[in-house]
């Protein structure tokens, strides 16, 4: 199969339902190895993206891309909103998605991957805690980890974030707890994390990364936590870090 930069557009899971979602699909290329399977890394996008629109289709993630599909991994982006903050259609879509592409693909279930954005990165973490054990690891980009803390800063997302979850602002207290990894550290224990996050972020502050790159440091989780002096919110911070966050996912060393 011959590498190509464009995605395929699907709704998944193929069997459709409630749940079933447009998505952004790069099919990997197959394996010739007898019994191989492929693995799969889902991408959260972050806020006001969409499967059409989505960080990882920038030129910062061009290696990304190719080398997912050299290594024999499916890269899906599934179309969860722009305002979905890890709420429980998001939650449910997701787990249709990875239970389909594992009956309907032959997706190996040990080798699922998140690689979020943002929103996709705060999403991606929760959305872990929900599943403890179930991927193999985790990529977030400038995740906010503690949105209690994050609605401080940016409080004009705290509407769109109670909207999400069917609560008013003044009761979303318990949705932005349950929400933030940084107070459920525990919750990754056997899970690598890998973060990355510019000193120079105004969107999400580089605390978010750093406290929780601590915090998983003293519950012995697996975390790379890489920080890029001067940079701010803004996909380009990927791009000199893409072999290494393959190498992450896959398990590949880096050459």
């Amino acid at each position: 199969m011959t590498f190509s930069d464009q995605p395929e557009y699907r709704v998944l899971p193929q069997s459709g339902g409630p749940a079933a979602v447009e998505c952004a699909v790069y099919p990997p290329r197959f394996s010739g190895n007898a019994g191989a399977r492929p693995g799969l890394v889902v991408h959260l996008y972050g806020h006001s993206g969409s499967c059409r629109d989505y960080n990882l289709m920038r030129a910062a993630y061009a290696t990304v891309r190719r080398r997912l599909w050299e290594n024999g991994y499916w890269l899906v982006v599934p179309d969860l909103g722009g305002s979905h903050w890890m709420n429980d259609a998001a939650c449910r879509s997701l787990d249709a998605i990875l239970d389909g592409l594992v009956r309907d693909q032959n997706v190996d279930p040990a080798r699922l991957h998140l690689l979020g954005t943002s929103m996709g990165g705060g999403s991606s973490l929760a959305y872990a805690m929900r599943r403890p054990g179930r991927f193999r690891s985790l990529c977030a980009i400038f995740p906010m980890t503690d949105f209690g803390q994050w609605i401080k800063e940016q409080p004009h997302h705290l509407p769109g974030i109670a909207q999400a979850h069917g609560v008013s602002p003044a009761d979303a207290g318990a949705v932005l707890e349950a929400l933030s990894p940084l107070r459920q550290a525990a919750a990754f224990a056997g899970t690598p994390v890998f973060l990355l996050h510019g000193d120079a972020d105004t969107v999400v502050p580089v605390h978010h990364s750093r406290d929780f790159a601590a915090a998983l440091q003293k519950q012995g989780v697996p975390v790379m936590y890489r920080e890029a002096p001067g940079v701010g919110h803004d996909d380009i911070i990927a791009e000199p870090f893409q072999e290494e966050i393959v190498a992450f996912l896959t398990a590949q060393p880096v050459a």
